[in-house]
């Protein structure tokens, strides 16, 4: 299996990640970098350099070649290959964590199949952007952590915790057994997420883009609550609609 990651930020927050973990680790070995080779200026240079503590020699290519290896012209010039695939955590691993990160209070969020790389990606920006202290996905019918989704978190996603798991619904069960409540964000709840208490342990729940929360997922949530929206406009996408309750809860906790 080979990963690849593309864009400045994602390619500089990974190389700084893989800098940071244990020898032998097979899903932060490095393969190949590729540098566009009419670029020069002082973000690649930082790369470079990142690079050189990595003893990895970049390829010089052309746009074409950098276009064929990414499968997009969004690379911005470089590209960086792993011999192994995105490292996944698992839900006591964002537990423990939590716990020994001695927060006074944890904020997870949980996708619940988030299909669109673009807003799982801006998910995984705005989470980390909040302070949370984790994000979880579904394995299957929901964005993993691929190319696309790395770009469009702009390397948020070599930063924050990301664990992934069979189901969502019983994921939020042991959340709340460790002591989370469980938020769904749903348009259309009479309860604002303005009214709601995001000050404590909690798991922000956000559905898919097209059918929201799935029942069984959403009997699992204590409370449901819906951002409070201009009648004229039918909903938020997934996206706009997570980083608002985040930042209203980074409001809360006084961040």
């Amino acid at each position: 299996m080979k990963r690849i990651v593309y864009g400045i930020n994602p390619v500089r927050e990974a190389l700084k990640s893989s800098l940071s973990q244990k020898k032998g680790n097979k899903g932060k070995e490095l393969s190949e970098l590729l540098v566009l080779k009419s670029r020069s200026d002082s973000l690649l240079q930082e790369i470079l350099i990142l690079a050189k503590k990595k003893r990895i020699t970049p390829k010089l290519v052309t746009k074409g070649v950098l276009d064929g290896a990414a499968g997009a012209t969004s690379h911005q010039g470089v590209l960086l290959t792993f011999k192994g695939g995105f490292e996944y955590l698992d839900i006591e691993d964002l537990l423990e964590k939590w716990r020994a990160s001695k927060k006074k209070s944890a904020l997870f969020v949980v996708l619940d199949c988030i299909q669109d790389p673009q807003n799982a990606g801006s998910l995984i920006r705005a989470s980390l952007g909040a302070g949370a202290d984790g994000l979880i996905i579904a394995k299957d019918r929901a964005a993993g952590v691929t190319p696309v989704v790395e770009k469009a978190s702009a390397g948020a996603s070599e930063i924050l915790p990301i664990a992934r798991v069979t189901n969502i619904a019983l994921t939020l069960k042991r959340l709340k057994e460790a002591g989370l409540w469980t938020v769904a964000l749903e348009g259309g709840s009479k309860t604002s997420i303005y009214q709601t208490d995001m000050k404590g342990n909690i798991a922000l729940v956000i559905g898919s883009e097209g059918s929201g929360i799935r029942r069984l997922v959403k009997k699992e949530c204590d409370i449901v609550a819906s951002i409070p929206i201009n009648k004229k406009l039918e909903s938020l996408n997934a996206a706009q609609a997570g980083t608002i309750a985040l930042f209203e809860a980074c409001r809360q906790r006084g961040k």
